[in-house]
């Protein structure tokens, strides 16, 4: 009876995927950023508001988290997994700011190659965080964990 009065899983996956959107949405700007290095400014502005509305997600899944009795899998590791996602567009935008307050005006190919792979990895992000829905499929995460590593 005890367990019926206390808030149960809430939609902590929901969370991670919108948060995941919103990382792949920093990673497309970025690149395209440095690929095409015009409108500097501006693709630092759609950066840097991806990343304030990830911080709301995380946000909101903390808050989730203390509010929640019974939750998915365990709470280190929801926190984590938010925190090093919020980490991800953390240092996107820290690049792109970076470009903006130094002034940069020429890009070098490896630079346009690490955005490219940063994107890539964005996406692999996504794809592996909409695979915890399914826990019980973890061959498929592991399958996708070890795409990310090649």
């Amino acid at each position: 009876m005890f367990g019926r009065l206390m808030p149960r899983e809430g939609n902590f996956f929901e969370l991670f995927n919108q948060h995941a959107e919103r990382i792949v949405e920093g990673s497309r700007e970025l690149a395209v950023m440095i690929t095409d290095f015009t409108e500097i400014e501006k693709h630092a502005q759609y950066i840097d508001a991806a990343e304030r509305a990830a911080d709301k997600v995380t946000h909101e899944t903390i808050t989730l988290l203390h509010k929640t009795f019974i939750t998915p899998f365990d709470r280190d590791q929801i926190h984590q997994l938010i925190t090093a996602m919020d980490d991800i567009l953390d240092l996107m935008q820290d690049v792109a700011e970076s470009i903006v307050l130094y002034d940069i005006r020429r890009i070098t190919p490896e630079s346009k190659q690490l955005a490219e792979i940063c994107q890539m990895c964005c996406e692999r992000v996504r794809a592996a965080v909409s695979l915890l829905q399914n826990v019980k499929d973890a061959d498929a995460i592991l399958k996708t964990c070890h795409e990310i590593d090649r």
